[in-house]
């Protein structure tokens, strides 16, 4: 029973030794990624900035217009009644 019992923390320190190996790994690991991330981002900011230089990508995100719904809705209205029309007159 003694025995059992001094090979216990051996037991746990050794499997924390393990652990703190995995998780330094797992950090170095996330370290190349996160600077795999940077080096794409410094390629693809100029790229995007280029593109929107030409006019290729809008300038500002697209706002929502009110006015630009009541157009659309106007004209869908439109096109309904036109084939409401045309089904009648058809048949």
């Amino acid at each position: 029973m003694r025995g059992t019992m001094e090979l216990e923390p051996e037991l746990l320190q050794q499997e924390a030794g393990e652990n703190m190996e995995e998780a330094q790994s797992y950090r170095r690991e996330l370290g190349h990624r996160l600077q795999g991330l940077r080096e794409s981002e410094k390629v693809r900011l100029p790229f995007l900035n280029r593109m929107r230089n030409f006019g290729a990508l809008p300038k500002r995100p697209h706002t929502f217009s009110w006015t630009a719904y009541q157009k659309c809705l106007y004209w869908l209205m439109c096109l309904v009644y036109l084939l409401s029309w045309m089904i009648q007159f058809l048949t």
